[in-house]
């Protein structure tokens, strides 16, 4: 779909029908809101057309900070571009680390909100056209080795999902329950698999304290869990390997069923069965391989 609509989202009037004349003069369609809470109502509804964000600040029901917030949890990809004839210096370095990617401030000058404007569509064009050449992929292989760290998952899984998302034919309401998934498996890797902490201890209030004086200890410090990954337009597996004694991974309920994730033995495991197509065990247990297919999915 060819993303040419910019949303406008300012209290003012005038300033909205600014900005949409500025939108139609560089060839775009506008759709002007009088606040966040409106035009985060109709991100919800469509959104796959939309190129740019402009927002301003201060405003009545939903200000622009928690509507850009809340907007790019859902729509993670999309830019914005913030004004402000109040806002303070605190609110403007917010609304920048929260991702914006332009400020301006009221009264703003039309050649650069334009020049703006070119850019960020620049942008999303050059985004577009990688991502017709990832369409090509034939195959990706990616191999980590990480220590016993849970800090280090959370970015290694976001990195991971960032490559299905360029190279797979996915959903993208389909990539949050494939992170949490992965996120789950690598951490039973390091806790269960690698330091062989039992999950009664997760019920101590001490648990972090006992997680990293564990993985301190020379019984266990030098063990790596292992993360292969094959990634293809169609398809995505990944196989995770810890170097502990594995377990019966006979005596866990199909992870595959969802009539499952309501028995309180192996539910995280099951959680995260329930958001691939293929899930299985080595005979050990100590290496398990998901699968995701994409072939038949329209984007």
């Amino acid at each position: 779909m060819i993303r040419n609509r910019v949303v406008i989202v300012d209290d003012e009037v005038e300033i909205r029908d600014i900005l949409s004349r500025i939108v139609k003069h560089e060839n775009l369609l506008a759709d002007t809101y009088a606040d966040g809470r409106e035009a985060l109502e109709a991100l919800q509804e469509s959104h796959d057309d939309v190129v740019l964000v402009i927002t301003d600040i201060r405003m009545p029901r939903l200000n622009g900070l928690e509507f850009m917030r809340q907007a790019s949890q859902d729509f993670p990809d999309t830019p914005f571009i913030v004004t402000s004839g109040h806002g303070t210096k605190k609110e403007i370095i917010q609304a920048l680390k929260q991702g914006a990617l332009d400020y301006f401030e009221k009264p703003f000058g039309v050649k650069e909100i334009s020049a703006s404007i070119r850019k960020v569509r620049l942008l999303a064009d050059e985004g577009q056209r990688t991502s017709q050449v990832y369409r090509n992929l034939v195959e990706k292989r990616l191999l980590f080795k990480i220590a016993n760290e849970i800090a280090m998952v959370q970015p290694l899984v976001g990195g991971l999902t960032d490559e299905v998302k360029l190279s797979c034919c996915i959903p993208r309401s389909q990539l949050p329950g494939m992170r949490m998934g992965l996120h789950e498996l690598i951490v039973n890797a390091i806790e269960h698999g690698n330091l062989e902490l039992d999950s009664a201890l997760k019920h101590r209030h001490d648990y972090l304290d006992v997680l990293k004086l564990r993985a301190l200890d020379q019984r266990f410090c030098e063990r790596r869990v292992t993360i292969e990954v094959v990634i293809a337009a169609a398809a995505f597996t990944c196989s995770i390997q810890d170097q502990g004694l594995g377990f019966d991974w006979r005596s866990l309920p199909d992870p595959t069923d969802p009539e499952n994730l309501f028995k309180p033995h192996g539910r995280g495991i099951i959680m995260a069965g329930n958001f691939f197509d293929e899930f299985f065990y080595n005979e050990s247990g100590n290496q398990v391989t998901v699968r995701k297919f994409f072939k038949d999915i329209k984007v």
